[in-house]
């Protein structure tokens, strides 16, 4: 029998939280300031893997952190269990895999990376809390989501909503062999529909 969404939803950040890293001092010396790839117009935010594992379902869930102001920042990341193959074109030699990804809350640490991004990206939503989990459709541009550790992926992600203006895209890039995860900006124009995305209804 599936569990309620509220119970489905406490047991994964349990599980995120639960394994604590062989050495918590050197992880945290070696967290990276997510704004150090970005410059004046972008923002393309650095985070270090900090734990990954496989759900019953087949389902990837990653930890991410970094620092913004010498503060720590983490998300927690799942790629869904079913990635489809695909092509954009015949005469397009890439292959393709879409599915879904969500951009989930760890508490208090991901409320200030909101709250970091609200700032960054000037949006003035006064974000304070991020929503328990934010559900993207993703399409591969690179790599294959359903084997992380067989190479780099990167993702690009989409907010689907009946209100246009809410509509929002970005990219998610995965690298197991450097663990490391980028969220980088697929344009400006998208800024606040992703903090009002990731932010508590």
């Amino acid at each position: 029998m599936a569990l309620p969404l509220s119970i489905r939803s406490v047991t994964l950040t349990l599980l995120l939280l639960s394994v604590s890293p062989p050495n918590a001092a050197t992880q945290q010396a070696a967290l990276p300031d997510i704004t150090s790839h970005s410059d004046t117009s972008w923002h393309d935010l650095s985070f270090r893997i900090q734990q990954l594992g496989n759900l019953p379902n087949g389902a990837q869930l990653l930890r991410v952190g970094g620092t913004y102001r010498g503060a720590p920042v983490a998300l927690g990341v799942l790629l869904g269990p079913s990635w489809k193959e695909g092509r954009l074109g015949a005469d397009v030699p890439l292959v393709i895999y879409s599915g879904t990804v969500e951009i989930r809350s760890l508490g208090e640490q991901s409320d200030r990376f909101l709250a970091a991004l609200d700032e960054l990206y000037g949006t003035k939503q006064r974000a304070q809390k991020m929503g328990a989990q934010t559900k993207f459709a993703a399409i591969s541009l690179g790599g294959d989501p359903a084997h992380l550790k067989a190479a780099p992926v990167k993702l690009k992600l989409f907010f689907e909503s009946d209100d246009e203006s809410r509509y929002a895209e970005l990219y998610l890039n995965i690298d197991i062999g450097t663990g490391t995860v980028e969220l980088a900006e697929k344009d400006p124009d998208y800024r606040t529909a992703i903090v009002r995305a990731l932010s508590a209804r």
